[in-house]
């Protein structure tokens, strides 16, 4: 069967078109200035996020997701073992390790923090995520993506930080499930849930 030059250029520029219309993704240009992102901050509901992280982050001041005064990285040491995850809405496996880190959050209390850090995504996107999933945990916005740069690949990339801020372990990738996240966090925090 011959098929028409003219119907092949069609479905072509039809492809482009809905690729330009749909992408989602890193390349996105930031959200507009107008943008009111205090409703969807209301309903995300995350956590405050931390006065810093530790002295092996990169050096830069990140804004809070969910509202509040930036956060200067190495600014003020965690405190308490903490576990900072790199990730953002368009990433297909933090979509799926998302759950077990939501399920981390709830079962460690206060003997383990977990900060999120959305990597070169929009402030909307990463709050409608947030509030879709359950994620209750501070995120830090990295728009330009310095802190992926410092601990590549990913996303996703999880570093475990003691109580002193220092990295003690980066793990890439999504996790498999709950119990593989617990006994990292045992491994490398020694906090076991």
């Amino acid at each position: 069967m011959r098929r028409s030059p003219s119907l092949a250029l069609a479905a072509v520029v039809l492809l482009v078109v809905g690729a330009l219309v749909l992408r989602e993704g890193p390349d996105d240009p930031a959200p507009r200035a107008s943008l009111d992102l205090a409703p969807l901050r209301s309903a995300a509901a995350l956590g405050p996020c931390p006065p810093g992280l530790g002295p092996e982050l990169p050096d830069l001041e990140l804004p809070c997701l969910g509202g509040g005064p930036d956060v200067a990285l190495r600014a003020a040491a965690p405190g308490r073992p903490t576990l900072v995850n790199v990730w953002a809405s368009w990433c297909v496996p933090c979509v799926d390790e998302v759950p077990d880190l939501v399920a981390l959050a709830a079962k460690a209390g206060d003997r383990l923090a977990i900060v999120g850090v959305l990597n070169t995504d929009t402030e909307e996107r990463g709050l409608a995520f947030s509030r879709d999933f359950g994620i209750r945990y501070p995120s830090l916005v990295d728009d330009g993506g310095a802190v992926l740069r410092a601990f590549p690949p990913g996303p996703p990339v999880t570093l475990f930080l003691d109580a002193s801020g220092h990295v003690v372990a980066t793990e890439s990738g999504a996790f498999s499930d709950l119990a593989e996240l617990e006994a990292l966090v045992s491994r490398h925090l020694g906090v076991t849930l």
